[in-house]
């Protein structure tokens, strides 16, 4: 017979079991909301694609380390309290991300939206011109189909030239991007990157800033828990446009990518208020070699 204690303790455990599956499944329909039409039902341990595709949301690692989040992630671990702040943040000077938001990517979802093989991702290619009025057709770039991701890019580039009407002086970032579709994985490890799937965009790497090469520059081994100091200079007036069609912005992550937009709708869930960062009393800014990034 349970003692009033041993039923208290039994009633708080099933009462913090139910708060974080509740929590669970909020972080699930995230996905839903943001590809209605790839998502029909979304359950606890499930999503059910609208071709009948089942996809488990949990694999058999529990209590994983952030490195095996990256390295092999569940569906949950994809979007289980992550969420990406957008926003111009109240002070840029001192501004530096403690997360990574958008990092993890459980691939088998990525492969089942936009193709499962190279051939197949470029099925669902075409090629849009960025930012025809300022550059002409310098710059084709091949981007999916799929989620209207070359329709919003559209619109990004022509949101990005009315801002380089007023600063001229941004352009340098945005003129000669680094790419768009390339099939291949992320520097430095065996995950296959988003850039594959047609629907990431890197803007001019000679003006961005990335954690790998600035490890490398100084001569460390790069890994994950690296101490890293933020870099930026990409002009933040730059980075809303994008986050507007659903693209979170790889300067906002701990592992700075400051190139790097990437099509995550179902991370837009944070309010630009309650962003994810910290300030600290000084700002270095460089410049990155062009080479590629994650």
């Amino acid at each position: 017979m349970k003692t009033s204690s041993q039923q208290l303790a039994l009633s708080m455990l099933l009462f913090v079991f139910s708060i974080t599956a509740y929590a669970n499944m909020n972080n699930l329909l995230r996905l839903q909301k943001a590809y209605p039409d790839h998502i029909q039902t979304v359950l606890e341990e499930a999503i059910i694609w609208t071709d009948g595709t089942v996809m488990p949301t949990q694999n058999s690692v529990p209590n994983k380390t952030q490195q095996q989040k990256l390295d092999n992630p569940s569906l949950s671990d994809q979007v289980n309290q992550i969420l990406y702040c957008s926003g111009i943040p109240s002070d840029t000077y001192r501004y530096t991300p403690n997360g990574d938001p958008g990092r993890i990517r459980y691939e088998p979802f990525f492969r089942k939206m936009y193709g499962d093989t190279q051939e197949e991702v470029q099925g669902k290619l075409v090629t849009i011109y960025w930012m025809p009025l300022i550059f002409g057709s310098n710059y084709p770039l091949l981007v999916t189909t799929v989620n209207h991701v070359d329709q919003k890019l559209i619109n990004i580039s022509n949101e990005l030239e009315m801002l380089v009407l007023q600063h001229p002086e941004y352009i340098r970032f945005l003129e000669a991007p680094g790419g768009t579709f390339q099939w291949r994985f992320i520097a430095n490890t065996s995950r296959l990157s988003n850039h594959s799937f047609g629907m990431t965009i890197d803007i001019n790497s000679d003006a961005s800033d990335y954690w790998q090469w600035d490890l490398e520059r100084a001569g460390k081994p790069i890994t994950e828990d690296a101490a890293l100091t933020y870099r930026n200079s990409i002009p933040w007036e730059i980075v809303p446009i994008f986050e507007k069609y659903g693209f979170i912005w790889g300067g906002k992550w701990h592992h700075y990518d400051s190139m790097h937009f990437e099509y995550r709708p179902e991370l837009m869930a944070c309010e630009p208020q309650e962003p994810n960062y910290s300030l600290r009393k000084d700002t270095i800014g460089s410049n990155a070699a062009a080479r590629r990034a994650g």
